[in-house]
């Protein structure tokens, strides 16, 4: 398990907690603080899971390209939201070239 996803955990149960304060309470402000990190926590502990699956990848890897997997996956952890916009991005030109390639069918 990666820090990524107890650290979600973590903040996922902190903006519950202060979702519900904020609601009993009757602090707005509160309850946006804890809608914030709920989904905070949500996006750390789905990067996570992610980063555990490449980490599984890595493994299968070839052994002649595994150090160079670990660097990447190294390099992934410490830039979170840049590699998933990247993957996003990917993900969304895959998704438009398979919908192209269906068109012209």
């Amino acid at each position: 398990m990666t820090d990524q996803f107890a650290n979600g955990a973590a903040s996922q149960a902190q903006g519950k907690a202060q979702k519900g304060l904020g609601k009993l309470v009757g602090d707005q402000k509160l309850q946006v603080e804890g809608a914030y990190n709920d989904a905070k926590g949500k996006s750390l502990e789905q990067f996570g899971k992610a980063m555990d699956a490449v980490d599984r990848l890595v493994e299968k890897a070839p052994a002649d390209y595994r150090p160079k997997a670990r660097e990447v996956a190294a390099a992934a952890r410490q830039k979170p939201l840049l590699t998933t916009l990247s993957v996003a991005g990917v993900g969304l030109l895959l998704a438009g070239l398979a919908s192209r390639g269906m068109r012209r069918r």
